[in-house]
């Protein structure tokens, strides 16, 4: 038995007797949680976390980050979340007065951290490169990016490139902003002709998946799951350039249930919720302590880039090329 799943398997154990036991102080009541991650992400956490609180319950609302970070602020004065969960750091540096600053407790595991204690890490992942396999052969597997780029009018004549539109999508913010690191925004501007732009990223990935593209990105977790699930989609870790973000929690400022969100902010840097984030949702911890998914690639031998500009510079160019792309 993998020593991961012996270790959840014990932290089962410990909580069932627990709840034998009895405890008459049993924290109970809601947590409402604001999620950019999906049920596939926050569902083995909710399980394991209700072993620990079988009293608590959780109300989640599940959008995409400009969505529910817009939620937030018009929620200001009446805050009806109290945790929010998904989201890159940059935009929680950004709308920090919407949160509580939170000094976490197993802070020393984490391999960084906000100095200013506004956001929480929690996992890092990238975004390689999926193609479907029913619609591109072996052979034609490009190795990097540019070859993405250079191939361009054969992938549009099989449904195009899947790409998120970086105003409805981080992972398409990512992934835009990773590449006009490592190349520059011409790259781009040559790429959309090829494209379909998907109004956020799970419209990407299922894109791709579902043959109406046949090529584009996907956050490796899904990615992995869909290869072991058996779907006919492929990997690939370009050689040139692999897009890579954080995702963040963070507890709100003046939420209903605040000790309650505490606890769960809590379990979510604890030990035993990253095992369960590396042996079943795939995704690399950010915890010193946890070691990545054995069926994923070492980030030591990748050619990583991180987004470098702020999400609404990279949404206003990448709306202007498309504006320009449509007069010509």
């Amino acid at each position: 038995m993998k020593k991961g799943l012996m270790i959840i398997l014990i932290i089962l154990l410990v909580g069932l007797l627990s709840i034998f036991v009895g405890n008459c102080a049993e924290p109970k009541g809601e947590i409402v949680v604001y999620s950019a991650s999906g049920p596939e992400i926050t569902n083995p956490l909710y399980e394991l976390f209700n072993v620990k609180y079988p009293g608590i319950k959780f109300v989640t609302v599940y959008a995409g980050t400009p969505e529910l970070f817009a939620r937030f602020a018009a929620e200001k004065d009446n805050p009806a979340a109290d945790v929010t969960f998904g989201g890159p750091p940059i935009i929680y540096d950004k709308e920090a007065d919407l949160f509580e600053p939170y000094v976490h407790p197993e802070r020393e595991y984490f391999a960084t951290y906000d100095p200013n204690n506004i956001w929480q890490p929690f996992t890092i992942f990238c975004q390689p490169l999926m193609l479907n396999k029913k619609l591109i052969k072996p052979e034609e597997y490009p190795k990097t990016v540019k070859e993405v780029l250079d191939n361009g009018k054969k992938w549009l004549d099989r449904g195009g490139i899947a790409l998120a539109d970086p105003d409805k999508s981080s992972t398409g913010w990512t992934i835009v902003s990773g590449i006009t690191s490592a190349y520059d925004w011409n790259f781009i501007e040559n790429l959309l002709p090829y494209c379909k732009v998907t109004p956020g990223s799970d419209a990407m990935f299922s894109a791709i998946k579902d043959g109406e593209a046949c090529i584009g990105w996907i956050n490796e977790d899904l990615g992995i799951k869909w290869v072991n699930e058996g779907i006919p989609v492929e990997l690939i870790y370009p050689t040139d350039v692999v897009t890579i973000q954080m995702d963040c929690y963070g507890l709100v400022k003046n939420g209903p249930n605040p000790e309650l969100a505490k606890l769960f902010v809590n379990f979510l840097g604890s030990k035993e919720a990253h095992i369960i984030t590396v042996d079943i949702i795939k995704r690399r911890s950010i915890r010193k302590d946890v070691d990545p998914p054995g069926d994923l690639p070492a980030l030591g031998d990748l050619k990583l880039f991180y987004p470098s500009e702020p999400r609404e510079i990279v949404v206003a160019k990448f709306s202007a090329l498309q504006q320009k792309i449509k007069q010509k």
